[in-house]
């Protein structure tokens, strides 16, 4: 095909006669082309220039597209190299819409107002070329019938049996199109291309069609050139990933469609269907509706790998109950991932199509919600040898789609096996935070999965499923403590206390009445997160003690049926020492059993305290850690306090420059010593929630949560906050 070899448009006309966008060139094109050639005021050249350099460059989008096709497609004062130039550039930027290929079949055969034969055999070439890109594959199909009733023409007869060739499927083939097939060859003495094309209908009825169609030079159809080819596929490059990304989200019952760039990169192809024995093929499927239809008669596409990422496929096998096709899938994927494990064994391992291989497993996990048993087998092999860093992502995405199991005990049988922890955390925090992202994602897949106990069970642990639930929960919380125990506390640090969070937000936030219980994380690890440096980590650690508080209260009483009393007393020490902490000013008061002080040994809170009040009579452990003089909240209370100031001086009409201001930290001495020296008149409880609020204002939402769970009091004295 190389007289439809790209041909780059030159600027062969100076910049004030070019229009000056694609739309003006356009509408230049269409006055151009009812206007004789001496009529025109400006050179019909410089506006093709235009609009080819544009199609070169970025592509046509479809109504460019259309108007283009819809110019050259009919006799116009337009000259013909200008029109040659036009059809060798309609480079497609998005898949060709079915309109424009009706206008081009249209255009084809004898009759008036018909464009030349050069022009018809470019636009033929033109569909052989754009035939996998087209928005409705079945649009050529559906023309079938119109395009071989042009087969007498014989300017464009080559390219036209090409075309047919590409397109033939078993309904097409029908007796008297066999027929006119075999007189036709006989009559032009076995032309090449009509023997390619008997050959296909031969395939499909080789009892019919009797004697030789011999396989000459020219009886395939040839690919299209190699330049052209490159430059559609760059241009389309571009868009096809959002196009089949919204196409998914659009429509999920047609095949889809990634363009021939990815097909051959891809280890896994496209959906198609081989010389089908029905007339009814998935790429023929436009709709739900037409999907439901004619279910039961869709011929099976030939490589049944693409279901991995094909959506309708994938609807295809799940309601297909054909155990060939379940076989056909299993044999594959043994036989591959087989391949793919012996040869990381050996080192010789393709990454590039392990990957391909990889995310087609995870695009249909997350469309099952479940993992492939010989998947499961696979990656319980793959973990022993896996190295940590390769398709590192993919992996763990994988696994946390695995089925709900046993976590406590012999692991080693398992692809949830502390293998997987070594391989990680043998590498930099990066992978650390993977790691807890992964027991994240796994809790909620297996929250997903977990089966709901009867109403009547006297245990929120008595069914398998919520004891894996909660073992699974110990070990995060086990990991977690060895891990911030264990490593300097510096930058790094902060990326797997963020992880942690996230995965107890998850926790918190889960719970379902005799389905998902109630699973705490130990107060070990509450006090460390408590503790914390950072004014973010504050506010969730809090934020997840206020969510543990609802789920108890929304529990069917009495919870003591379902909760060991020492689970809820843990549950009441942990969240009566952070309120200490925050808003009583007894910070780290040890009173046991009702409160622990955080952990903090009674004879090292005496020592700190005397340093305090050494350092200032006014300081004092007790109040160290509350909302005035806590050093995460410190710098957020003295900005919400100023605000508030200024609020009241404003509101009672007092001069800014002669009354006296605070000199902070605020406290509920200072506030009634700031009153009685002609300050503004605010309570210690109102200046505390304005505290709260200022912060959740301004994303920090957990310590106001937290309080107004804790507090019945606060509730009560100021519910619009509550």
């Amino acid at each position: 095909m190389t007289a439809f070899a790209p041909q780059p448009p030159t600027a062969n006309a100076s910049a004030e006669e070019r229009p000056a966008s694609l739309h003006d060139a356009l509408e230049a094109l269409e006055r151009a082309s009812n206007t004789p050639a001496k009529q025109r005021s400006v050179k019909t050249s410089s506006v093709v220039d235009v609009v080819c350099r544009q199609a070169f460059d970025v592509g046509l989008d479809q109504d460019s597209l259309r108007t283009v096709v819809q110019i050259v497609s009919v006799k116009t004062e337009l000259d013909q190299t200008s029109v040659t130039t036009l059809i060798k550039n309609l480079y497609p930027a998005q898949r060709v819409p079915s309109d424009v290929v009706i206008t081009i079949v249209g255009a084809l055969g004898q009759g008036k107002g018909k464009p030349t034969p050069g022009s018809q055999n470019g636009f033929v070439k033109w569909l052989i070329t754009v035939h996998e890109i087209i928005e409705d594959p079945s649009t050529l199909s559906r023309l079938y019938g119109v395009l071989f009733g042009l087969l007498d023409s014989i300017s464009i007869r080559t390219s036209l049996c090409h075309l047919l060739s590409l397109i033939t499927l078993r309904k097409h083939v029908k007796p008297f199109r066999i027929e006119q097939l075999l007189e036709l060859a006989r009559g032009l003495g076995n032309e090449p291309v009509l023997q390619g094309l008997l050959r296909v209908y031969k395939d499909y009825y080789p009892d019919i069609i009797l004697g030789s169609t011999s396989a000459g030079r020219n009886s395939f159809p040839p690919a299209p050139d190699a330049e052209w080819r490159t430059r559609i596929l760059a241009i389309q490059e571009r868009a096809i990933t959002e196009e089949d990304s919204a196409f998914e989200q659009r429509n999920g019952f047609k095949v889809a469609r990634r363009g021939r760039a990815r097909v051959k990169t891809s280890a896994i192809p496209d959906v198609h269907t081989f010389h089908a024995n029905e007339a009814i093929t998935l790429e023929g499927i436009d709709n739900v509706e037409d999907f439901v239809e004619k279910l039961e008669r869709i011929e099976a596409p030939g490589q049944m790998v693409s279901f991995l990422t094909d959506p309708l496929l994938q609807k295809y096998v799940e309601l297909s109950d054909s155990p060939i096709i379940v076989q056909r899938i299993q044999l594959w994927l043994s036989m591959c991932l087989e391949d793919q494990y012996n040869a990381i064994k050996e080192g010789v391992v393709d990454m590039r199509y392990l990957s391909d291989i990889l995310n087609g497993l995870l695009k249909h996990a997350q469309y099952t919600k479940k993992l492939l048993p010989i998947v499961q087998t696979f990656l319980k092999e793959y973990l022993l040898i896996w190295d940590g860093l390769q398709n590192v992502d993919t992996i763990l995405n994988l696994l946390s789609y695995s089925p709900i199991q046993s976590f406590a005990g012999k692991l080693r049988l398992s692809p949830l096996d502390f293998p997987l922890e070594r391989s990680l955390l043998a590498h930099d925090v990066q992978a650390c935070e993977r790691l807890f992202g992964f027991y994240t994602s796994l809790f909620r897949q297996w929250s997903n999965q977990a089966s709901p106990q009867p109403s009547r069970s006297t245990s929120s642990l008595a069914h398998s499923d919520q004891r894996a639930l909660y073992d699974l929960a110990a070990h995060v919380a086990t990991l977690s403590l060895s891990l911030l125990l264990s490593l300097p506390s510096n930058s790094s640090i902060s990326i797997i206390t963020s992880a942690i969070l996230t995965f107890y937000e998850q926790l918190s936030t889960s719970s379902k009445p005799h389905h998902i219980p109630i699973i705490l994380p130990p107060n070990s690890l509450i006090y460390l997160l408590t503790l914390s440096s950072s004014t973010t980590e504050f506010a969730r650690i809090t934020g997840i003690i206020a969510n543990y508080r609802h789920a108890f209260s929304a529990h069917p009483a009495p919870v003591l049926k379902y909760y060991p009393e020492e689970t809820t007393n843990s549950f009441n020490t942990a969240l009566r020492d952070v309120y200490n902490l925050l808003w009583m000013s007894r910070a780290l008061d040890v009173a046991p059993p009702k409160s622990m002080g955080l952990y903090c040994d009674p004879e090292l809170r005496d020592t700190l305290h005397a340093y305090l009040t050494e350092l200032d009579h006014e300081y004092s452990i007790q109040a160290a850690f509350n909302i005035s003089n806590n050093p995460v909240l410190a710098s957020m209370s003295l900005a919400a306090w100023l605000a508030l100031e200024n609020e009241e001086i404003e509101k009672e009409g007092y001069d800014p420059d002669a009354i006296t201001r605070h000199e902070g930290p605020v406290s509920q001495r200072k506030l009634e010593m700031l009153r009685a020296s002609g300050g503004v008149d605010v309570e210690w409880d109102a200046y505390r929630v304005r505290v709260l609020k200022w912060m959740e204002e301004r994303g920090l939402k957990g310590p106001k949560d937290f309080m107004f769970s804790a507090s019945n009091q606060l509730r009560v004295k100021f519910p619009e906050q509550a």
